[in-house]
């Protein structure tokens, strides 16, 4: 008899900086399909993701429907550091940590994040900023 699943639902945040973001569908697509792995959930639906070209809003967007719920991704790659914003919610637990990692091959500067607990009302479970002190210049992001 398989063990009946109970939910914990949480909502991660991320606003990111990057110097490697993907530029190309698939390439999103693979690393959405690699986060669903990486935080043990299923995808159910997509991913899906288009390359968006209106003026000031350049940039790939997409998401993937999970089992446990969503996450989604908008990347602006025109600016000269290029900036993600990313959520992940879902009523299965998972880390901040997991889904940072998912971050690194995008040469990954800095993240501002929030991890919302919301089993009950919303609440702010945790909060932060990482910053990538492995610099290859003195340039602080």
């Amino acid at each position: 008899m398989q063990e009946e699943f109970v939910p914990y639902h949480q909502h991660l945040l991320l606003k990111c900086w990057v110097v490697n973001p993907p530029k190309e569908v698939d390439v999103l697509n693979k690393w959405f399909v690699n986060l669903v792995e990486t935080v043990g959930m299923k995808v159910v639906a997509g991913p899906t993701s288009v390359y968006v070209s209106d003026p000031g809003n350049e940039g790939l967007t997409g998401t993937v429907t999970l089992a446990t719920s969503h996450a989604s991704i908008h990347i602006w790659d025109h600016y000269e550091l290029p900036m993600v914003q990313f959520d992940i919610y879902s009523c299965k637990c998972f880390t901040f940590e997991q889904v940072l990692d998912c971050f690194m091959p995008w040469d990954l500067k800095r993240v501002e994040w929030v991890m919302i607990d919301r089993n009950n009302k919303p609440t702010i479970e945790s909060e932060g900023v990482w910053v990538n002190m492995n610099r290859d210049n003195d340039q602080v992001y």
